[in-house]
């Protein structure tokens, strides 16, 4: 597996867990807990879009 293609693994598997995250939160008083941890999956989501971009032009990217 190359780098584009772990990079596009890891962001399917981030996509899946923010869609959960995001399933979790109520409509109303969502425990900051929860955002947090959206918040932090979120970053880390953005944080692979950025090499993908940097590394490959923006190309392949999954999920997008």
């Amino acid at each position: 597996m190359d780098d584009r293609e772990f990079l596009n693994s890891e962001l399917k598997r981030l996509n899946a867990r923010i869609d959960e995250a995001e399933a979790r939160l109520g409509a109303h008083s969502v425990k900051p807990v929860l955002m947090q941890a959206l918040f932090e999956l979120e970053e880390e989501r953005d944080a692979i879009l950025q090499q993908l971009k940097a590394r490959f032009d923006g190309g392949g990217i999954a999920g997008s």
